[in-house]
Order: C-alpha cells, then sequence, then structure tokens
C-alpha cells in the first residue's frame, strides 16, 4: 500500500533588496557554522524575490527593520528589530538573520505566515504582524 504523501506547507512570497542579498551572500559565504538559522537563511534567499533598493511598494522585513511577530499556536506578539549578527541584542531587542526567527521573518509583508521546524522537530508557525523600516523610525 503506498503512503499518503503529505504537502509541505506552502510558503508565502518573499521580498529582499539586491543590497540585503549583497549583504548576506557575503554573510554566507564567511559563515563556517552550519546552525539551522544558516541553513533556513540559505533557502529563503534562494526563493526570494529580488526588488530595488529603493522599492517602497509593500512594506517588508528587510535588514533594519522593526518587526512585530505572533506566534500562531500562542498567540503571544513580539516586537524585535532585525539585525546583523554583529548587532544582536536580545536585551535591545535586535535579533540576528542568522537565527531561525530572524531568517523567517526576512522578506515577509505583513499578514504573511511561515512555519518552520527546529533542530528539536518542533513546529513554528509565525505571522508577521506589522513591519517598519529603519530609517522611517528614525526621521519621525
Amino acid at each position: 500500500m503506498a503512503k499518503a504523501r503529505q504537502s509541505a506547507p506552502r510558503k508565502p512570497r518573499i521580498l529582499i533588496t539586491s543590497q540585503d542579498l549583497e549583504t548576506l551572500q557575503t554573510l554566507l559565504d564567511h559563515s563556517p557554522a552550519r546552525t539551522a538559522g544558516v541553513e533556513l537563511l540559505e533557502v529563503e534567499l534562494g526563493r526570494a524575490v529580488v526588488v530595488g533598493d529603493s522599492y517602497k511598494a509593500r512594506p517588508f522585513c528587510r535588514l533594519g527593520s522593526w518587526a512585530t511577530y505572533e506566534d500562531v499556536a500562542s498567540g503571544q506578539s513580539t516586537r524585535i528589530r532585525l539585525v546583523l549578527p554583529s548587532e544582536a541584542d536580545i536585551d535591545q531587542h535586535r535579533v540576528s538573520v542568522l537565527t531561525p526567527v530572524g531568517a523567517c521573518l526576512l522578506g515577509l509583508t505583513p499578514d504573511a505566515e511561515i512555519e518552520w521546524v527546529d533542530d528539536r522537530g518542533r513546529p513554528h508557525r509565525l505571522r508577521l504582524v506589522e513591519v517598519s523600516d529603519a530609517d522611517v523610525l528614525a526621521a519621525g
């Protein structure tokens, strides 16, 4: 009897600027560790739609963005800033793009949801609630 195949959940479309893509490719090229976050980021970059650095048609989570996301299972909301590993500081709510949460949030637009399985085999599902660019916050 053939085993029924379970289809993988469809991943949302993600966006990335050409500048962020270049920065992150360089980071990955020099990252010796093969962590879950690094591997997830590689997958996400491979499927991202590249947009110009001045793209403003719709908001999306990029390096330097402030993002509010919800853990769909618990309903808990968290606000973080997506940063490079050298700028990460959990006390300042700065989360590295090389963590699974950071890699998942990169490129999402508000209301998009994404799933991943952690190193212990536990599934997670996040929904991006709100995103704002760092330069918008600095100007206002």
